[in-house]
């Protein structure tokens, strides 16, 4: 299993199991496609997890049956941003599985709607947003086209700024290596909002930002947004409550095999350039065929699928199940 949050989850609206699942694939990824798909909600799926649990393929056979997997559009890596009830934030990447293929459109309005309560229940589903969104939009854009944006303030008039912007504007005072641009306040004002909503006085805040400085600081907004996070005071107990749960407010596709996003470089079909180029150079050169018989711990024939498969659902709560055979 993943990191609590982390690890597999199912796309909505996918077709009832049945025998012909993954046969469009070949022998290799179509067992792999059906391993995943019997794995619980939250189990690891990535390729060194993946051999891990299936030795005879190795981490680059498991990767490239991947990457054949997400051109297929059985799957895509998408990072989710999530608030709890307690008040906190964190983002999470998961592993989301369709045992029915989709396309790269299908995919890029899932992560656009990829929203609501994360449990129980599903995000909605992308078909039917998307069908609502050319009705809304003709609205918005001529709200935008008539309102004047909330932090441009009308001509000759000063505009009013918070107290969390005055702690940070007067970081200089104290102490001139935190002098800040009017930018960089603006851009901090909302983490140090959230310390003062969280119970500290100014003066609080201002002393844990100022003390124990480094000999040198060479951007003090970096310095600063790095400390404000990682010195986030916890929320008040009576915040908490007895549910716990937690709402995806954004998402974001990732590579499937790196950290990149689709914010910082182009995806094709859910994996970025670099990764491709590694899988087909690794592919071109032999290096992701099934190990050999003599390299295994175990005959081949005893590598049971379909056990492994049972033993995790046990592990996990989830019963078990009956598991096709994959055809060699």
């Amino acid at each position: 299993m993943a990191k609590a949050g982390y690890g597999k989850r199912h796309a909505p609206d996918e077709a009832p199991r049945g025998a012909d699942d993954f046969g469009h694939l070949d022998a290799r990824e179509a067992a792999i496609a059906a391993y995943i798909d019997r794995l619980p909600e939250g189990a690891a799926v990535g390729y060194k997890a993946l051999a891990e649990e299936l030795p005879e393929h190795g981490q680059q056979a498991c990767r490239s049956a991947l990457d054949r997997l997400t051109r297929a559009g059985h799957l895509r890596r998408i990072k989710v941003h999530l608030t709890v009830t307690d008040g906190g934030k964190r983002w999470v990447t998961r592993t989301y599985f369709s045992r029915t293929a989709r396309d790269a459109d299908w995919w890029a309005r899932y992560v656009r709607f990829v929203r609501g309560v994360d449990a129980p229940g599903q995000p909605p589903a992308p078909d039917a947003v998307s069908q609502q969104q050319p009705q809304q939009q003709p609205q918005q854009q001529q709200g935008q086209s008539q309102r004047r944006p909330e932090s441009e303030p009308e001509p000759g008039v000063p505009p009013v700024r918070s107290e969390a912007y005055s702690v940070l504007a007067g970081l200089g005072g104290q102490e001139p290596r935190l002098q800040l641009s009017d930018g960089e306040c603006v851009a901090l004002e909302h983490l140090v909002d959230e310390w003062l909503v969280r119970g500290l006085g100014r003066e609080q805040v201002t002393r844990s930002l100022v003390a124990g400085l480094p000999a040198s600081v060479h951007s003090a907004g970096a310095f600063l947004r790095t400390r404000l996070e990682n010195k986030m005071p916890p929320a008040p107990q009576s915040a908490r409550t007895d549910t716990h749960r937690e709402e995806i407010v954004g998402a974001v596709m990732m590579c499937a095999f790196c950290d990149e996003d689709e914010t910082t470089t182009a995806l094709v079909d859910g994996v970025c350039a670099g990764c491709r180029a590694d899988i087909d150079r690794d592919e071109a050169s032999g290096a992701t065929g099934d190990v050999p018989d003599t390299f295994l711990s175990r005959p081949r024939g005893q590598l049971d699928v379909a056990a492994r498969v049972a033993e995790l659902r046990s592990a996990a709560g989830r019963g078990t199940a009956a598991v096709p055979r994959p055809r060699r």
